[in-house]
């Protein structure tokens, strides 16, 4: 395990296993931290949010996500051990949460989605213990705060999308009762199959930003057309700013 500097965000250089090792160790000693995903749009957006760029470095673990940093990384002049997009990494997390009892508490996405992603979690975890669940359109945040509470889960899921979900997190950390605080982005919508993820093929490929910008052209092309060639430009900017 180590950090990198990915620009100006630092970054965890680990394997899968590394990560499930530490989060056990971390839970099982009842500490409280937070762990975020950096995918190239995450890296694009924390060079124009202060705010969430800095909440980013104040995260215990940042995790690479998918292969726009992966080639950024090698850019910069050092690479990743193992691609740890949230969309993959996250069940491994539920899972260890059903062997080993840890209480989880899914907020966030639309109205009914975390229900239905609960479902489907229950189906392919039997013992996992959910133990609440709140959508993202909540207008009582203190009220929701004393629900996480009442339900003191190990595990808090956050699916607001990024940067809020970050941010939020980063802002009520010290108010909620609960010890590993994850920022999944769509991870609910694709977990309760609201949005469809890639053929398995195009997984392999490591392009299913092709067929997401296919199905979600509208959301996703500005991200995608615009926000690619800017990732690179902040990636070499900040290898010749560095030197």
């Amino acid at each position: 395990m180590g950090t990198k500097n990915f620009g100006n965000i630092k970054v965890d250089v680990m394997t899968s296993d590394e990560v499930l090792t530490d989060i056990t160790n971390r839970i099982e000693n009842r500490k409280k931290f937070k762990l975020f995903f950096l995918n190239a749009h995450c890296f694009n957006l924390s060079q124009q949010n202060k705010e969430y760029a800095t909440n980013l470095n104040n995260a215990d673990y940042v995790l690479n996500d998918g292969i726009g940093v992966e080639i950024g990384a090698k850019v910069l002049g050092f690479s990743f051990k193992e691609n740890l997009n949230g969309t993959d990494l996250t069940p491994r997390i539920l899972a260890l949460a059903a062997k080993n009892d840890y209480k989880v508490y899914l907020l966030g996405a639309g109205p009914g989605v975390a229900e239905k992603a609960a479902g489907n979690f229950k189906k392919q975890y039997p013992n996992i213990d959910i133990v609440g669940i709140q959508d993202g359109y909540f207008k009582d945040t203190e009220k929701v705060i004393e629900n996480i509470n009442n339900a003191k889960p190990d595990i808090l899921i956050v699916a607001l999308g990024v940067p809020y979900q970050e941010n939020w997190i980063s802002d009520y950390f010290s108010k909620i009762d609960a010890k590993l605080f994850m920022g999944v982005g769509a991870f609910l919508d694709f977990s309760s199959e609201r949005v469809k993820r890639a053929p398995e093929i195009l997984l392999k490929a490591r392009l299913e930003w092709v067929f997401r910008l296919i199905n979600e052209p509208t959301r996703l092309w500005k991200r995608t057309i615009i926000g690619v060639p800017l990732f690179f430009y902040y990636v070499i900017k900040s290898k010749f700013s560095s030197k």
